[in-house]
C-alpha cells in the first residue's frame, strides 16, 4: 500500500497525518498509527514537502494581459477587494 500512500500525497500534498490515517481506514480498511505513517512517508522521501504559496487558479497569461491593459494606471487609482476565503488550518504552514 506504499503506492497508494504515494499517490494520495501526490494528489493532496497538504494532508495532515491524521487525515492520511482516516483516508487509509476508510478507503483501504487499514488501521495504522501516525508514527507508522510518518515513517512510511520518510521512506518515500515525502517528508516536509514544501507547499506552494501561489493559488492553484493562478494563470500567468491572464496576469500578463491584465498588466498590459491596466499596468499604466497610478496605484492610487486602484482599489482592491478580496473576497477569497481562508483555510485557517493550512494557511499558517509552509511545509507539508
Amino acid at each position: 500500500d506504499m503506492d497508494y500512500l504515494f499517490a494520495l500525497i501526490e494528489r493532496q500534498p497538504a494532508m495532515y497525518l491524521d487525515e492520511i490515517q482516516l483516508d487509509l481506514l476508510e478507503s483501504r480498511a487499514i488501521d495504522i498509527s501516525l508514527a507508522t505513517i510518518s515513517r512510511a512517508l520518510y521512506q518515500l522521501a515525502l517528508m516536509r514537502k514544501k507547499i506552494p504559496k501561489e493559488a492553484a487558479e493562478r494563470n500567468e497569461l491572464l496576469r500578463a494581459i491584465w498588466q498590459a491593459e491596466w499596468g499604466g494606471l497610478p496605484m492610487e487609482y486602484i482599489v482592491w477587494l478580496d473576497e477569497s476565503s481562508v483555510d485557517d488550518i493550512s494557511n499558517q504552514r509552509r511545509m507539508g
